[in-house]
């Protein structure tokens, strides 16, 4: 997206205040339909071939960049992709705003910055205070997919996840304890997986299921 910012500050001032808000199912959309979100979807080619995929579910995308949602709204637009929708989030601020308890039935956190600089490694997504809003957000059976190209963010994420102290909230590998999952289950990718595997690299990906 030309001349929009690759990267913001999550910590920064402008982006403490609380100001998410709730996401309203689509007119048309069944009352029970799956909920697929991805969190920090950037240009979500992800949530855009999902929603194409799957035209029954609703597919969500949450950024913390609003002219980036600009963009992806009027994408989905001309697309006609009604089952998609677009909010804005700060992932360790705000995310208790956006779902209810129970609602959501997988969430995608795909390929997020790495933030190599250990000044700046406190910016890195997954820590326990998101973790527990999740769970909360998850229904029975929900799952949480994760995804990088980085071995070491995807193991400072597995190391979160399956931290003892937050055994309660019932995270479970899907792959095994401490192991990855081979290859991608769902009908869709980002344009970050589609370059690194053209790459021929690995995609470093877990996914958990909760009670």
């Amino acid at each position: 997206m030309k001349g929009i910012r690759q990267h913001v500050n999550p910590l920064g001032e402008a982006f403490m205040r609380v100001r998410a808000r709730r996401l309203e199912r689509p007119p048309g959309l069944a009352s029970e339909c799956a909920v697929e979100v991805e969190l920090g979807c950037a240009d979500a080619d992800f949530s855009f071939e999902l929603a194409e995929r799957r035209p029954d579910a609703w597919v969500c995308g949450l950024e913390i960049r609003e002219r980036v949602l600009v963009v992806n709204r009027a994408r989905a637009r001309e697309h006609g992709l009604k089952n998609l929708s677009f909010g804005y989030v700060n992932l360790n601020v705000d995310m208790d705003q956006v779902f209810g308890e129970g609602e959501v039935d997988r969430f995608h956190v795909l390929f997020p910055d790495p933030w190599f600089k250990k000044r700046h490694q406190k910016r890195r997504v997954i820590e326990p205070w998101l973790l527990g809003v999740l769970r909360r957000q998850l229904r029975p059976g929900g799952e949480l997919h994760f995804a990088s190209d980085v071995f070491e963010v995807a193991l400072e994420a597995m190391s979160e996840i399956e931290d003892p102290a937050i055994d309660h909230l019932g995270f479970r590998n899907l792959a095994g304890p401490w192991s990855f999952w081979r290859g991608n289950p769902f009908p869709a990718a980002s344009r970050r997986e589609r370059t690194t595997l053209r790459r021929g690299q690995r995609v470093w990906r877990m996914r958990y299921r909760v009670p």
